[in-house]
């Protein structure tokens, strides 16, 4: 599956994408999460924000360098932000947060390998083989 199909999938269901965000700005996430012990941003990730800044379904958010307005709901968080918040979690060295939902936590490491996480402990539950999959995973659970 290529980044466009995925986003005319998940635009078909319903998806709020936010704006699609400057090289620049992505190049200043990459260099946020590194300062952070983080795992950079994986191609598939670079060219997701090339195309949209972050994604909410229901109540599936797929984390973007911007904080994403959603009216009266409280703002979905930058990825720099989520990622900073949960850094005391040891389940999380080396991985970087890019989605929740309800249920689970999404991550991707240092290879670009995307992991489903417990929602209480961050635990890994799930290892993706692909990433869009993943990326899937998050979002359509939001919206059940």
């Amino acid at each position: 599956m290529t980044t466009d199909e995925f986003l005319s999938y998940i635009k078909s269901r319903g998806a709020h994408l936010a704006d699609a965000v400057s090289p620049n700005q992505i190049a200043m996430t990459n260099t946020a999460l590194q300062q952070r012990r983080r795992a950079m941003l994986p191609q598939y990730m670079t060219e997701l924000y090339t195309k949209t800044g972050g994604i909410i379904l229901g109540n599936g958010y797929i984390f973007g360098p911007n904080e994403i307005p959603q009216g009266l709901r409280f703002p979905v968080p930058t990825i720099t932000k989520i990622n900073e918040d949960v850094s005391n979690i040891p389940q999380t060295i080396g991985k970087t947060i890019f989605g929740r939902n309800d249920l689970f936590w999404f991550a991707f490491d240092a290879f670009g390998v995307c992991y489903m996480l417990d929602n209480l402990t961050l635990a890994p539950l799930r290892k993706y083989d692909d990433p869009h999959r993943a990326l899937i995973d998050c979002l359509i659970a939001g919206k059940i």
